[in-house]
């Protein structure tokens, strides 16, 4: 007797210019020949509870336990940006009175939040008082927002051993936790090359570009690349593949970042696209280059896993990194696709820089790539929601 068709039901961004979207959709692609696997996504996204009224919430979520009727398993992308108000409450409580399985992915461990923090009292006076209420008042809104969902999973799946311990550490019980890799995109196609990198940059026999990857924000270790141009020779060049988020509430970072160039006298020798649209053509901006750059942010960066960092092995590049706990734990999965620096410096940067091997560490790369394809790993999500549904 043939295997009966399992039907997910996915809550998650979709048509955004989002990392979250773009993974989800990966996956859904790397599912498409596997037998047994239904995926079909809610009409909803995320982004758009921050439009919504407490009553299209609740209509919302009746809407969705209602179409759960129809399906095995509620599958929930999860990013604390993604969400307003308690919507995400919401949507888990509706998966949970529909009697249906519940998958969470956390891009980011609840851990690594702030409001995750338990609160201290830091004095005794009027407005240290007033902080403390204040900070007990979020602390007490994320536990029940954010935190409580994550404990009415049936499974919650994490891309890292550090995601694995903070969700334990905040009382998830370890078997509801599985670390599923982050999956690389492998192209049928090559992107069409391009000279555009080359051209603002006046590329030269002999130039070394190294790039940054994804949208600008100052805990990617931006600065430390721009820095570290100074201890390098004149042929090396920065490409800042990105630009800052539309909806970013950190803009004059970028005119920091700009003035930091200016000041170093350093303008021939980076240079920033700004928002880059289309994938294919962000992929060929990266092939026109020679190495990539992950200057990480070792707290805020610690547990998370990186889709711009994957964008280096999809497109067989070398990858320098900063040694984060999340890009350690890679790096040892990775046999050598990964240079890692010493410690969290710009001087370590330019130290890496000047002796990497290209050609050798961009085999590394491509070998770990057709390893970690997407179509691999999502057969092993197929395998979780088999096991899941099954095994009830």
């Amino acid at each position: 007797m043939a295997e009966r068709t399992i039907r997910v039901l996915h809550f998650s961004s979709r048509y955004e210019e989002c990392g979250v979207a773009k993974y989800l959709a990966h996956h859904i692609k790397g599912m498409e020949d596997a037998p047994g696997i239904h995926n079909e996504y809610f009409d909803v996204s995320p982004y758009e509870t921050y439009n919504m009224k407490q009553e299209d919430i609740q209509h919302m979520a009746e809407r969705l336990e209602a179409q759960l009727k129809d399906y095995d398993i509620l599958h929930v992308q999860h990013e604390f940006a993604l969400y307003a108000q308690d919507s995400f409450r919401r949507i888990v409580e509706a998966g949970k009175r529909s009697g249906k399985k519940i998958v969470i992915t956390a891009h980011l461990s609840p851990a690594q939040h702030q409001d995750s923090k338990p609160v201290h009292l830091h004095g005794l006076g009027p407005r240290s008082w007033s902080l403390f209420v204040r900070e007990i008042r979020r602390h007490n809104q994320f536990m029940k927002t954010h935190l409580a969902p994550f404990k009415m999973a049936d499974l919650i799946l994490v891309h890292n051993e550090l995601a694995v311990e903070g969700l334990k550490t905040l009382g998830v019980v370890p078997d509801r936790i599985r670390k599923l890799p982050h999956p690389v995109q492998l192209f049928e196609h090559p992107p069409k090359p391009t000279h555009y990198i080359a051209d603002h940059l006046n590329k030269k026999p002999g130039d070394v570009i190294y790039c940054t990857i994804g949208f600008i924000h100052r805990y990617k270790g931006i600065v430390q690349a721009v820095r570290a141009l100074k201890f390098l020779p004149d042929n090396y060049k920065l490409a800042i593949l990105g630009g800052m988020k539309q909806d970013s509430d950190d803009v004059p970072f970028y005119d920091k970042l700009t003035d930091l160039v200016n000041s170093l006298d350093l303008r021939d020798r980076v240079y920033i696209t700004g928002y880059v649209a289309d994938d294919d053509t962000l992929n060929a901006y990266i092939r026109e280059c020679d190495v990539c750059l992950y200057a990480y942010d070792r707290v805020y960066y610690a547990a998370v896993s990186s889709g711009s960092f994957n964008l280096a092995f999809a497109n067989g590049m070398p990858a320098i990194a900063f040694p984060t706990a999340s890009i350690k734990e890679l790096a040892d999965d990775a046999n050598g696709a990964v240079v890692l620096c010493e410690t969290f410096a710009y001087y370590e940067l330019a130290r890496e820089l000047k002796r990497i091997d290209l050609k050798s560490q961009a085999k590394l790369s491509v070998d770990y790539a057709k390893k970690m394809a997407w179509p691999n790993v999502s057969k092993q999500l197929v395998q979780i929601y088999k096991d899941l549904v099954f095994a009830s």
